[in-house]
C-alpha cells in the first residue's frame, strides 16, 4: 500500500471520502486577497497586495500559496512577479462577490479604493471616504459593481463623496469644504492632487 501523500497547504480532505474530494480553506486575509485582485485586472506584486490589505508580506505569501495551488490566483512571469485572479476558474466571480460582503463595509472599501487603478485619488476621514474616479478607466466595471455589492449587503456602509477626477480637481480649487476633507483625510490611494498635506495610511 502506498503512503498516503500530504495535502497542499488550505486544502483538507473531507472526512469520510477520497483524496480526490477536498474542501478548500480560505482565511480571512486569503478572502481580502481576492477582493484587491478583482479590482486590479493586470494584477498586483506581493508589496502592492501587503500594502492593500495592510498585512505583513509574510501572512500575505502564505494565503497566495493556497490560492495559487488551488487555481484560483496565477502568478505572471514577471521579474518581480504579478498576481492575478484566475479567469478561468469557476468559482472566481463568486469568491469576489464573497469577499466583498464578507468584512466590515469600511475594510471592504478600504481595500477595494487602494487596489482599483481607476481610483485617482482616495481618503477617508470621520464623514466617511472621498474618491476620484477616472471613469474612463476598464476597472471601473469591477469598482462599480462591488461598490454596488457593499451598498446592498449592508446597510451601514460608510457615505462615500464620489467625484470624477476633473470635478476633484475643480471641486479643490473652488470649494472649502471638499478641500478641509483632502488636507485632514487619511490618505488611501493617490497624492491628494496638489494637497499633500494629506495623512498617509499606515
Amino acid at each position: 500500500m502506498s503512503a498516503d501523500r500530504p495535502e497542499p497547504p488550505g486544502v483538507t480532505p473531507r472526512k469520510g471520502a477520497s483524496g480526490s474530494a477536498r474542501r478548500l480553506t480560505i482565511s480571512p486575509i486569503g478572502f481580502d486577497l481576492v477582493l484587491a485582485l478583482s479590482q486590479a485586472p493586470t494584477g498586483l506584486r506581493l508589496a502592492e497586495l501587503a500594502h492593500t490589505i495592510g498585512s505583513p508580506v509574510s501572512s500575505v505569501q502564505t494565503a497566495l500559496r493556497v490560492l495559487l495551488a488551488n487555481g484560483l490566483v496565477v502568478r505572471l512571469a514577471e521579474d518581480p512577479p504579478r498576481y492575478v485572479l484566475s479567469a478561468e476558474h469557476p468559482a472566481s466571480a463568486e469568491l469576489a462577490s464573497l469577499a466583498t460582503v464578507l468584512p466590515e463595509p469600511e475594510r471592504a472599501l478600504g481595500i477595494i479604493f487602494r487596489a482599483s487603478p481607476a481610483i485617482a485619488f482616495a481618503g477617508v476621514d470621520g464623514a466617511g471616504f472621498i474618491i476620484a474616479v477616472d471613469d474612463a478607466h476598464p476597472a471601473t466595471l469591477q469598482l462599480d459593481r462591488h461598490l454596488s455589492l457593499v451598498g446592498a449587503a449592508r446597510p451601514t456602509t460608510p457615505n462615500v463623496l464620489r467625484m470624477s477626477t476633473p470635478e476633484f480637481g475643480r471641486m479643490l480649487r473652488v470649494s472649502i469644504g471638499v478641500r478641509a476633507r483632502v488636507r485632514d483625510a487619511v490618505v488611501l490611494r493617490g497624492s491628494a492632487l496638489g494637497n499633500p498635506a494629506g495623512r498617509a495610511a499606515g
